[in-house]
C-alpha cells in the first residue's frame, strides 16, 4: 500500500508540474474558413464557381421571384387608383324608341341620324380594414422572401464545400501519384542493383525475381491514383461550369494546407447558437407560417372599403351636353356562410407553422450532430495522422538502413524491399489522412456556421 501511495503522489506532482496545454480557440464566426487556410489558389476556384455555376443562379432568381411576390402582396395595403373612359354611339331612333319614339308633329328641325355618349372618371378606392389580412399576408410574403435568401446562401456554401473536396481530392491524388513515380524510380534503381548484383554472383535469381515482382507492384498502383486525379479534376470542371472536354484545372504545385487549431463547441448554449444558413431559412419560414396564421384569423373581421370618384360625361346629337359627377361610397362584407372557407384556412395555416416547428427543431438536431459527428472524425483522423507521421519516420529510416546493408551485403533484398513496402504504405497513408483531417475540418467549420456564411456569393465576388 505505500508503494501505491508513493506512485500516486509522484503521478499528482508530476501532474502539478506540467504545464496546461492552452485550450485552442472556438472558430471566429466573422472569418471564412478559406481565408483561414489561406489558400489562393482555392479563393479563386471559389470566386469562379460562384459566378458560373448554375444551380447558384437559379437560386439567386428564386430570390428575384420571392421578392416580387412580397412586392405584389404589399400592393393589397395601398389605394388603387384608375382612370375610366368610355365612348358610345348609336342610331337616334334608338334612343327615341326608349321613350314611345321621336315626335314627328309640327316643324322639327331636322335630327343628325346617330348620337354620341361618353364619360371619363377618376376613381379611387381603399380597404380600410387591409391592416388586418392584408398587413400579415404582406409580412408573411416579405418573411419567404428572406428564407429565400438562406436557401441562396445554403446552396452557395453546398457548392464551395464540394469545389474544396474536388479539388483537395484532386491535390491529394497527385501527391499520391508524384509519390508512386517516386516509388518506381526507386524500385528501378533497386532492379538495376539487384541485377547487377546477380551477375556479379552476389545476389540469387530469386532475389532478383523478387525485385521485379515489388516493381510491377509498385506500378499497379499508378493508374488507380492518376484515375483519381482525372475524376477530381473533372467534378471540379464541372462544378466551376467549364467544357469539361475542353478545360482542365492546372493543378501546378498545389499542396495540402494545415488545419488550424479548432475546440469543438459541444455545450448546448454553443450548439444551439449554430448559424447556418439552412436554419436561418427555417426560422424565417417559421416566422412567415405564423403570420399565415394571424392573416387567417383576421379573415373573419368584416371588409370594409371605401372609393370616391369624380368625372364628366357628355351627350351629342344637336348640342354637345356635359355634366360633371362625384360619389363617395363606403361598403361593408361579412359572409355568413362561405362553405367553411374561413375555417378551413386557419386550420391549414395551423398546420403549416406546427410543421414548420417540427422542422426547425429537427434542423437543429441535425446540424449539431453534423458539428458533433465532424468534430469526433477530425480530432480522431488528426490522431492517427500523428501515428502515421511517426511511422513514416521510423519506416524512412528503416528503408535507408536496410539499403545501406543491402549494399554492403550485410542485408537480403528481401529485407529491403520489406523496409521499403513499409514506407510506401505509411507516406500514402500519411497523404491520405492528411486530406481526411482537412475534410473534416472544413466540414465541422461549414456546420458551425457563422455571419461569413450570410452572403457568401457578393462576398467572394466582391473579394479580391
Amino acid at each position: 500500500m505505500a508503494q501505491i501511495r508513493t506512485a500516486l503522489a509522484l503521478l499528482a506532482l508530476a501532474f502539478l508540474q506540467t504545464p496546461l496545454r492552452a485550450q485552442a480557440p472556438l472558430p471566429d464566426p466573422d472569418v471564412p474558413w478559406w481565408e483561414e487556410l489561406g489558400d489562393t489558389s482555392l479563393i479563386d476556384l471559389l470566386r469562379e464557381a460562384v459566378r458560373a455555376n448554375g444551380d447558384l443562379r437559379a437560386a439567386v432568381q428564386n430570390i428575384v421571384q420571392a421578392e416580387a411576390a412580397a412586392a405584389r402582396a404589399r400592393s393589397a395595403l395601398l389605394p388603387s387608383l384608375s382612370v375610366d373612359a368610355q365612348a358610345n354611339t348609336g342610331p337616334l331612333e334608338g334612343v327615341g324608341f326608349q321613350f314611345g319614339g321621336i315626335p314627328r308633329e309640327g316643324e322639327a328641325p331636322e335630327l343628325p341620324p346617330r348620337f354620341y355618349t361618353g364619360s371619363a372618371n377618376l376613381r379611387a378606392s381603399y380597404r380600410l380594414t387591409s391592416l388586418g389580412t392584408e398587413l400579415r399576408s404582406t409580412r408573411a410574403a416579405r418573411l419567404e422572401a428572406l428564407a429565400s435568401r438562406g436557401d441562396e446562401d445554403g446552396v452557395a456554401l453546398a457548392l464551395i464545400g464540394q469545389v474544396a473536396t474536388a479539388y483537395y481530392d484532386a491535390v491529394s491524388a497527385a501527391r499520391q501519384e508524384q509519390v508512386i513515380v517516386r516509388q518506381v524510380e526507386v524500385g528501378e534503381q533497386l532492379a538495376e542493383l539487384s541485377q547487377l548484383r546477380y551477375a556479379r554472383g552476389e545476389a540469387t535469381a530469386l532475389e532478383v525475381l523478387q525485385q521485379r515482382q515489388q516493381l510491377a507492384t509498385t506500378r499497379a498502383t499508378l493508374p488507380p491514383a492518376r484515375a483519381q486525379r482525372r475524376l477530381a479534376e473533372s467534378r471540379l470542371v464541372t462544378l466551376l461550369a467549364r467544357d469539361p472536354l475542353r478545360s482542365q484545372v492546372e493543378l501546378g504545385a498545389a499542396r495540402l494546407p494545415s488545419v488550424p487549431p479548432m475546440r469543438s463547441p459541444l455545450s448546448d448554449g454553443e450548439l444551439y447558437l449554430l448559424d447556418r444558413p439552412d436554419l436561418r431559412g427555417e426560422e424565417f419560414r417559421l416566422a412567415a407560417a405564423g403570420a399565415r396564421v394571424s392573416a387567417a384569423r383576421w379573415s373573419r373581421v368584416p371588409s370594409i372599403d371605401l372609393s370616391a370618384s369624380t368625372g364628366s360625361q357628355f351627350f351629342r346629337s344637336l348640342e354637345t351636353n356635359t355634366q360633371s359627377t362625384w360619389g363617395i361610397s363606403l361598403s361593408a362584407s361579412l359572409p355568413l356562410f362561405d362553405g367553411l372557407d374561413r375555417s378551413s384556412r386557419i386550420r391549414e395555416a395551423s398546420a403549416g407553422e406546427r410543421g414548420a416547428v417540427e422542422s426547425l427543431e429537427q434542423s437543429r438536431r441535425v446540424a449539431s450532430a453534423e458539428v458533433v459527428q465532424a468534430g469526433i472524425q477530425r480530432e480522431e483522423q488528426q490522431a492517427q495522422l500523428d501515428a502515421l507521421r511517426a511511422q513514416l519516420e521510423a519506416s524512412q529510416r528503416a528503408f535507408e538502413e536496410s539499403r545501406r546493408r543491402y549494399l554492403a551485403g550485410l542485408a537480403s533484398v528481401l529485407d529491403v524491399l520489406n523496409a521499403m513496402t513499409g514506407m510506401q504504405q505509411a507516406e500514402l497513408g500519411v497523404i491520405r489522412t492528411e486530406r481526411s483531417v482537412l475534410d473534416a475540418w472544413i466540414q465541422q467549420r461549414q456546420a458551425i456556421g457563422g455571419a461569413w456564411t450570410s452572403g457568401i456569393r457578393r462576398r467572394l465576388e466582391e473579394s479580391r
